[in-house]
């Protein structure tokens, strides 16, 4: 029996339709799978295509989450949240002074279009089949868009120069100066060197300006001076022909004190000096010149002695003339050269004293000349200072540099 020749329609009809029935099965649910899939993919794509012109999900732009918003909006959003607080001033403060920085002066210009079209470029710009998987399965890919912007690195160097030249001064140590015609005294405090690196600065503004922070300290280099305002405290000045020693600190007065001073035969120096030991119950030791010659060797520390209850030793004449007490004081010009004070007046003034504390010695008018019979005026005499008492060192303290 001849075998019948097949058309091509028979033959696919044949080959889909197969006479076995679990071939057929296998292929209709593989038709429909495949269907299916096809369906699904259509529906995924279409709906990846309706979200055309929006920002993919998971899109930061500046820190501001733009997902879903048209480029419009998300421009819009970002240059509110972002870009108008990066544009406010920052100011620079520096020992409570101030210097604001204008970021439009200074050229700043953020590209707000530029960075959301990136944006939207990096969530845009991948296959159909991703975008429609990641919306689908809630797997959307992170997308970040930092800062990016210009500025005018000149006009902020130049900016920053103007603030240094404000900033920069050169360290000054603590000084007094002392008019020996008026008896004026001036202090000039100390201050320290100051120097502001721009570089660091700039740096430092560079970064604030993409933070939160708006006050900065700027990079200054502090060079502090040798001797300090601190170390200036109390200065003496004694007139002699005014019969006074006037406790200062620094140059406010604190208390004047009546003394005596050198007589014309053996006037007190004038100039500026220094305390260079202080002695707290002096011991006398006799120096055997004209008016000791009737006194005893040596006299204990105490009220009658011709030191008073205690001496200071100052730089003048090679350490002969003291400041020290008596115990009964006669304001003028009686002693050898020191400068006597009564006891209770020393006693008050000598915590306050420091080895190295400023000394000047000058006179409101001349000091008359010793009458003819006695001769030239010469040196202070040695004020017969012994050792037997207590003693405090020879060190340089309180402003012995100035």
């Amino acid at each position: 029996m001849a075998r019948r020749r097949l058309s091509n329609w028979e033959k696919a009809k044949s080959f889909l339709l197969p006479k076995r029935g679990l071939m057929r099965w296998a292929l209709i649910v593989l038709g429909c799978v495949l269907g299916l899939m096809v369906l699904a993919s259509s529906i995924m794509v279409y709906a990846d295509a309706r979200h055309r012109g929006e920002m993919f999900p998971n899109t930061t732009v500046l820190g501001v989450d733009v997902t879903g918003m048209t480029r419009e909006e998300a421009v819009e959003a970002v240059t509110e949240q972002a870009v108008k607080p990066l544009m406010m001033p920052l100011t620079l403060q520096f020992r409570g002074e101030q210097w604001v920085l204008d970021p439009k002066e200074l050229g700043v210009d953020v590209d707000v279009e530029g960075l959301v079209q990136r944006a939207y470029d990096e969530g845009w710009n991948r296959s159909p089949f991703e975008r429609a998987f990641r919306r689908a399965f809630n797997r959307p890919k992170e997308i970040r868009v930092s800062l990016d912007y210009y500025m005018d690195n000149e006009a902020l160097k130049a900016k920053l120069n103007a603030v240094a030249a404000d900033i920069d001064q050169e360290v000054r140590n603590a000084s007094l100066d002392f008019d020996f015609q008026t008896g004026k005294l001036t202090f000039h405090p100390s201050r320290d060197g100051l120097w502001m690196d721009v570089d660091a600065t700039m740096g430092l503004v560079q970064e604030a300006l993409c933070g939160e922070n708006r006050v900065i300290e700027p990079v200054v280099a502090v060079t502090p001076p040798s001797l300090s305002s601190d170390d200036v405290k109390t200065v003496l000045v004694v007139d002699v022909m005014g019969n006074t020693l006037s406790w200062y600190d620094k140059d406010t007065l604190v208390k004047t004190y009546y003394v005596a001073t050198g007589e014309p035969k053996y006037p007190t120096p004038l100039g500026k000096f220094y305390i260079i030991r202080k002695e707290e119950n002096p011991v006398w030791i006799n120096p055997n010149v004209e008016w000791s010659k009737d006194m005893p060797p040596r006299i204990e520390p105490g009220p009658d002695n011709p030191l008073g209850v205690r001496a200071l030793v100052t730089s003048a004449a090679g350490g002969t003339v003291l400041i020290h007490g008596t115990k009964n004081l006669v304001p003028g010009l009686y002693s050898h050269g020191c400068i006597r004070m009564a006891n209770w007046a020393i006693l008050e003034l000598f915590d306050h004293v420091n080895v190295g504390t400023p000394l000047f010695i000058w006179t409101s008018k001349p000091v008359p000349p010793p009458p003819p019979e006695e001769g030239a005026p010469v040196g202070p005499e040695d004020p017969g200072l012994g050792t037997g008492g207590e003693t405090q060192g020879e060190q340089t303290q309180n402003g012995g540099n100035q």
